[in-house]
């Protein structure tokens, strides 16, 4: 996992005039998962769960607009519908009919809103670390991530190494106008209530959003909500086995895969 992951993914797929960077790795019989990205990351940050996520899904990654290597296009474009509308024009360009979809963080946004727009496309929702209100506080998660990783070091956990090319991206200043669509769209969770749709939410102990996510998974009747101990905001950066094992768990169980 160094910077010539980065520079050696160059798979592109065009969605409305837009160029889309991606990558979909494993066995073409298996069920599909798309992973959308937290925020200021590309689509190399999955690394870290890849290879174990590889042994039961088909995996799609992809930069959203204006980040990692894909392209952007207006500035009213950089909304979370828009983001969501792209995952399933890369899934139609891929051949791809239903994903079971899991985002992280500002991710999580999208596969919210991908969701509700796409709801025949999806075979389940995973959202890891998430907030749905505008704007999100989040002063105080390097503090919470500290202490997290200090917890670790006690338990004797191994830490994750963060590789500087997760967030490499081409231009600045899309990537910059990428990370603003929370600040102007509204609370989805109620809307989220009507999913007919298996529904995974988790989120670290150590994580300003906690209290949101517990609040969006009792705004989804038969979700299911996992408190992730010892992790902080940016889950599979903390405990990548425990972030992989609630998605096997729940897919199993669900019937997903």
């Amino acid at each position: 996992m160094n910077e010539s992951s980065y520079a050696a993914s160059n798979s592109y797929v065009e969605v409305e005039g837009i160029s889309f960077h991606y990558a979909l790795d494993g066995d073409a019989d298996r069920p599909v998962l798309a992973l959308v990205n937290m925020a200021s990351h590309n689509l190399t940050c999955w690394e870290v769960v890849l290879q174990p996520l590889l042994q039961r899904f088909r995996i799609l990654r992809f930069d959203i607009r204006g980040t990692g290597k894909s392209g952007w296009g207006a500035d009213e474009a950089f909304t979370f519908p828009r983001y969501a509308d792209d995952l399933a024009g890369i899934m139609d360009a891929l051949g791809i009919e239903q994903a079971f979809v899991v985002g992280v963080a500002y991710g999580a946004r999208t596969a919210a809103q991908f969701a509700l727009r796409h709801p025949r496309r999806l075979t389940g929702l995973g959202l890891f670390d998430v907030a749905l209100t505008p704007p999100v506080e989040q002063s105080g998660q390097r503090e919470l991530g500290a202490q997290a990783r200090a917890m670790l070091a006690a338990a004797g956990e191994p830490a994750v190494t963060l590789e500087k090319s997760w967030r490499f991206y081409e231009n600045r200043d899309a990537a910059l106008k990428a990370h603003t669509a929370h600040q102007h769209e509204p609370d989805m969770s109620n809307a989220l209530g009507n999913l007919a749709v298996p529904v995974l939410v988790a989120c670290g102990r150590q994580d300003m959003n906690l209290g949101e996510a517990q609040r969006i998974a009792a705004a989804i009747p038969g979700s299911s909500f996992e408190v992730m101990e010892m992790t902080g905001h940016g889950s599979p950066f903390f405990r990548p086995e425990l972030f992989v094992r609630l998605i096997v768990d729940f897919a199993v169980a669900q019937g997903i895969a």
